[in-house]
């Protein structure tokens, strides 16, 4: 039902009373339309009525509030804002001329809430909203944010002199830029920002406001389109660093065997001068995924900020800007999960600026192609955002774009769009020919005056410049580009080998050889036990979990996972180490077991025993993330970019689900470090284990993620025991390589009466344990390598069969494969049979990749039979099937057969 908040809607008189009473007490406190309806009233009930006077024309006033209503809704349509002219404007009457107040009157008949706004008159309308910038507000549900965004909009102000000259002349290193990449280069993609111009003076004039108001870290998400550009005449990366990668030269040529990337995927930090001082500018880098960056930034900004924020310095000292492109922001599903994330406790950064480079065109596909929505930013318009539209061909609006965005996004901590709506001079690379799809807009085009030179017309018209002057300056610039390039022939970029900073104590893991020591004093385990066990006073706790709370104290002989768990993080975090938990579900566990956040089943509050640990502890998060994988590992993966000596860790709901993350996993968790040379230590839980629940509820895929491991780029483990998922958790921020550790976590284990650890094996002196074995008494005739649940169910048959002639070896880790944890045993049994037993599919799971190492370390045991047989469900293109009475038999048989 549509709500009829309008002044034109028809309410009832007790409506209309209490909101007649809310005006006579604070009339700003009221919706803006009806606020002028009440002080029309007051000046209606002023005006004197006798001979001579005449009381003012109501239904006058009414059309001239309509018309302003209708503006505020529906200016945007109207608006100047394709440089190309080609753009339908449905509402624009054909000479172009302002609204009528008839018009208006219809348009504003459909208007749900009615906006603040102070000019009447069509002329004056018609100016500020639909000229070459204008805005979109009626999706705000918030009143007063809405009032608000239009007053501003309405006393915005043209750029300062010295403001437009700035802009001028960074139009003018762009444009020279680009001409001069053109001439040295005209075969090779560069991705050039011609028709985008004013993306240049637009981001300079963000890093001025952000630098005035006190911001000193800015974290940005680039795109392709004009990155080069930008990286030289923006972000402060040397023109020579800029050229030399561009030429072909590596950018870690310190870094041995790393594969690097393109450089217009390639990241840069560096300072940027403003007039309140520098700033530091971070730009992350990014695949050709377009959009899959915009998770990662969003994670680093709110490690920045939470670490500003410790540091006493508040978290307003860190910004994320964000850049787009117009054919990918509409429709990728990251950019509908990142602006859900935006207003969450656990994922804010207070409010992004978002720049999306509208070229209107996608490769070869046109708008009507591409979207069903009106413009590229209706995403946004589920939240309260500021959407703002300008016209890329007028410098001026660009920059008042810029100063709203900022001036929203500062004062209210929310999200700000700005769609600037430009064109591409060349095809979507420089090698690739528009015309054969694009004619009549690429005739337009080739026609289009540059950007810079409209503003230089205008300025010099001004008298703010003179065309000789321009000449000069355009002259300085490339005499600078030639230096450089002269430059760039011998030049090795800046960037050495492993990074520095708040990395500095962290190694390459080939360059680690001894592993931690991950126990704990056993005296300090019962302590923490006992802290994870208390109760508050007063808290009246669900039976159930007062008694798992309970046996937390008292299960020092027989741990369970969930408490093992919960030991590792409350070890972690007593010496000081921050631990960060993320995913659906995860406070209490998907399957019931952890129960981080205590409930007062009275009262609804909640207790953290992790976050009550001691006073000089550190910081515990454990948050339920919204229904979304791909984003919510993006922003876990940034976190852990700046979080180098901290835990984090990111839980799927079950390992199946993590393929939703998939572009996350393949562009920067595996390959980030190899690529551009950014490390991470962070951890992925993944639920896997066949058990009858069916091929939604069964794989976390392992066989994939084996495929995405090299080089030693990440760990992989099944960790089987509590005590080794204590150590191999505590092993991941005390070693000092830093490596993203994937995890297949249990599921039966959870609560499985066998797998159980005792308090002494997290004690002194423990540590991970790669393999562990089962040893038989009699002769060793048979090994069985396997790994997880199956070890458990194949260690209960050899004990129910009593079988003992057969040893069964559960591989705890399985990349990098731990060689020389596995020797000794493969020595030892020479002369026995050696099988691998998996429950996954042939063609799935461990086998496919694990079947060359394994026989050619039996080659090198120089066993009497190196050919290894593997034990498993036939091939399938499902990875379980979902009838547990079936799985059950298959399953049997599966373990019968690993025995003979």
């Amino acid at each position: 039902m549509r709500r009829t908040t309008s002044p034109l809607a028809a309410a009832s008189a007790n409506y209309l009373e209490g909101l007649e009473a809310v005006f006579r007490k604070d009339p700003n406190a009221l919706e803006p339309g009806w606020r002028a309806v009440f002080q029309l009233l007051d000046e209606l009930a002023a005006t004197p009525v006798g001979n001579g006077v005449h009381m003012p024309p109501q239904v006058k006033e009414a059309q001239a509030l309509a018309l302003a209503l209708a503006y505020y809704r529906h200016g945007h349509r109207l608006a100047d804002l394709d440089p190309l002219r080609v753009l339908d404007a449905p509402l624009r009457n054909a000479n172009g001329a302002p609204m009528d107040a008839q018009v208006a009157s219809a348009a504003v008949l459909a208007m749900e809430q009615a906006p603040k706004g102070t000019a009447r008159d069509a002329e004056t309308l018609h100016r500020l909203h639909a000229g070459t910038l204008a805005i979109e507000t009626s999706h705000i549900d918030d009143a007063r944010l809405r009032s608000g965004l239009i007053d501003a909009f309405e006393r915005s102000e043209l750029p300062s002199p010295e403001t437009r000259l700035a802009a001028l002349a960074q139009l003018v290193a762009a444009e020279q830029f680009e001409a001069f990449l053109a001439v040295k280069w005209p075969t090779k993609k560069r991705f050039g920002g011609e028709g985008a111009d004013a993306l240049a003076p637009l981001m300079h004039r963000l890093f001025e406001r952000a630098g005035g108001a006190g911001i000193r870290h800015i974290v940005i998400g680039p795109m392709h389109r004009g990155r080069l550009n930008l990286m030289a005449n923006v972000y402060g990366e040397p023109l020579v660093e800029v050229l030399a990668k561009f030429k072909g030269a590596h950018p870690f040529a310190e870094a041995d065997g790393i594969a690097a990337d393109v450089p217009y995927h390639q990241g840069f930090e560096g300072k940027v001068a403003t007039s309140a001082g520098e700033v530091t500018i971070t730009v992350v880098p990014n695949p050709s995924h377009l959009e899959a960056v915009n998770p990662v930034v969003l994670g680093r900004v709110r490690a920045l900020q939470d670490d500003a924020r410790r540091e006493g310095n508040g978290a307003g000292k860190v910004l994320g800007i964000i850049l787009h492109t117009d054919a990918s922001v509409a429709v990728q599903g990251s950019v509908l999960e990142m602006i859900q994330l935006s207003g969450l406790e656990g994922y804010s950064t207070a409010g992004t600026i978002h720049v999306i480079v509208n070229n209107q065109i996608g490769f070869t596909t046109e708008p009507h192609e591409a979207r069903t929505s009106l413009y590229c930013t209706g995403a946004w318009k589920s939240i309260d955002s500021a959407i703002l539209h300008v016209n890329g061909n007028d410098a001026d609006a660009v920059i008042r774009a810029a100063d709203l965005a900022f001036d929203f996004r500062h004062e209210h901590r929310r999200d700000a769009v700005i769609d600037l709506i430009c064109y591409r001079k060349n095809g979507h690379n420089e090698i690739d020919e528009p015309r054969f799809t694009q004619p009549l807009i690429y005739r337009t085009i080739d026609a289009a005056p540059a950007v810079r030179a409209l503003y230089e017309e205008k300025l010099i018209g001004a008298g703010l410049v003179s065309s000789e002057e321009m000449t000069v300056l355009a002259q300085k610039h490339r005499d600078a580009l030639q230096a450089a390039y002269q430059s760039a022939a011998d030049h090795r970029p800046n960037r050495g080998g492993f990074p520095s900073g708040k990395w500095a104590s962290r190694v390459p893991a080939r360059a680690e050889s001894n592993e931690p020591l991950t126990g704990v004093r056993e005296e300090r385990l019962i302590e923490l036990l006992e802290k994870l066990s208390s109760i508050p006073q007063g808290f009246s706790l669900d039976r159930k979990v007062a008694r798992l709370m309970r046996a937390h104290a008292t299960s020092q002989d027989a741990l369970r996972w969930a408490t093992a768990e919960a030991l590792a993080f409350a070890s972690l975090l007593t010496e000081g180490v921050r631990v960060r938990l993320s995913g659906q579900d995860v406070v209490r566990g998907a399957f019931s077991h952890r129960h981080l956040a205590l409930t007062d089943v009275e009262t609804g509050k909640r207790h953290v025993p992790l976050a009550h640990l001691s006073l000089d502890q550190a910081s515990f998060e454990a948050i339920n993330s919204p229904l979304s994988e791909y984003a919510v590992l993006g922003f876990e993966y940034g976190i852990s970019l700046e979080w180098p000596d901290a835990l984090t860790i990111w839980e799927a709901q079950f390992g199946d689900f993590a393929n939703g993350a998939q572009i996350i996993i393949d562009q920067f968790v595996v390959s980030g470090e190899e690529k551009w040379m950014q490390p991470s230590g962070l951890v992925l839980l993944l639920p896997h284990g066949l058990e009858g629940q069916g091929p939604e509820h069964s794989s976390a895929r392992p066989e994939r993620i084996l495929q995405l491991a090299a080089k030693e780029n990440i760990e992989i483990a099944n960790p089987s025991t509590p005590a080794n998922y204590f150590h191999l958790l505590r092993r991941q921020v005390l070693r000092r390589a830093r490596k993203p550790l994937f995890v297949t976590s249990p599921k039966t284990l959870l609560r499985l009466p066998e797998a159980v650890s005792p308090l002494s094996a997290l004690g002194e002196g423990e540590s991970f344990k790669p393999v562990l074995s089962c040893v038989p008494h009699g002769s060793v005739r048979r090994v069985i390598l396997s790994s997880g649940k199956l070890a458990y169910e194949l260690e209960k048959h050899q004990h129910m069969e009593k079988i003992d002639n057969t040893a069964i070896l559960r591989l705890e880790r399985l990349y990098p494969l731990p060689e020389s944890a596995l020797l000794p045993y493969l020595c030892r049994w020479r002369d026995a049979d050696f099988v691998f037993a998996q429950e996954e599919p042939a063609n799935q799971g461990w086998w496919s990749y694990l079947d060359r190492p394994l026989e050619r370390l039996l080659h090198e045991a120089e066993v009497a039979k190196p050919s290894l047989v593997c034990i498993t469900r036939p091939a399938s293109p499902s990875p379980a099937g979902s009838f547990h009475g079936d799985h059950e038999k298959d399953q049997e048989v599966l373990v019968r057969r690993a025995f003979t």
